[in-house]
């Protein structure tokens, strides 16, 4: 899985840049076949300060493609950036479950 981080004034250590790193690469196992190789996945990580509310708080976007149409996206807002990465995660996890499921199921039923 290739990782892209896009900041927007916000400093983003090294620890949660690999906290953020480990937590979406390990989305790739719900993929299954789906994966490709591991250059096949691109997850786009948007990270910025809200705007809209009072407060360090933070708001992230993800976009992760993969092969065979798959298409994920995820929004959270967090006081804290790992809080952020976990939540990211979860959203992405459900989809990419759903998605490896109806392309599993939708391979027996053409079978």
């Amino acid at each position: 899985m290739i990782i892209q981080f896009h900041k927007n004034d916000i400093t983003f250590f090294d620890e949660d840049k690999a906290y953020f790193e480990k937590r979406i690469s390990g989305l790739v196992k719900f993929l299954g076949n789906e994966a490709g190789d591991e250059d096949s996945v691109i997850a786009e990580i948007y990270i910025e300060k809200d705007k809209h509310h009072s407060g360090d708080k933070f708001h992230a976007k993800a976009n992760v493609r993969a092969p065979h149409d798959g298409s994920f996206h995820a929004e959270a807002d967090s006081t804290d950036i790992k809080s952020l990465a976990d939540k990211i995660r979860d959203t992405l996890e459900v989809q990419m479950k759903k998605f490896h499921d109806k392309k599993k199921f939708h391979i027996k039923k053409n079978v």
